[in-house]
């Protein structure tokens, strides 16, 4: 059985804090890239004219309501995984 990364009782501080930093980097890293995508996808699909200096009503409702939906199925996603990991979890299938 192969593990990438040892288990946290094999790793000295500097390890430790090392593993750590680059797990931060890779989490903002996946921020911003979601972030900008989820920013060209509402904006694709929601801005049209651009002979206006600012968005019309119906621009800042479109993105406004593409948000919100991405916001709520991101939500409705974290919560149904939580739920999945504690079936698995009851279930014996995952050690922690």
């Amino acid at each position: 059985h192969f593990c990438f990364f040892p288990t946290p009782r094999a790793m000295n501080a500097a390890e430790e804090a090392h593993l750590n930093r680059f797990l931060e980097r890779k989490q903002m890293q996946d921020f911003i890239n979601m972030y900008n995508n989820l920013t060209e996808r509402c904006f694709d699909a929601c801005v049209n004219d651009f002979t206006a200096r600012t968005l019309s009503s119906k621009e800042t409702t479109c993105a406004t309501n593409c948000l919100q939906k991405f916001f709520n199925s991101s939500q409705r996603i974290g919560v149904r995984f939580a739920e999945f990991q504690q079936t698995l979890a009851e279930s014996g299938g995952m050690q922690s």
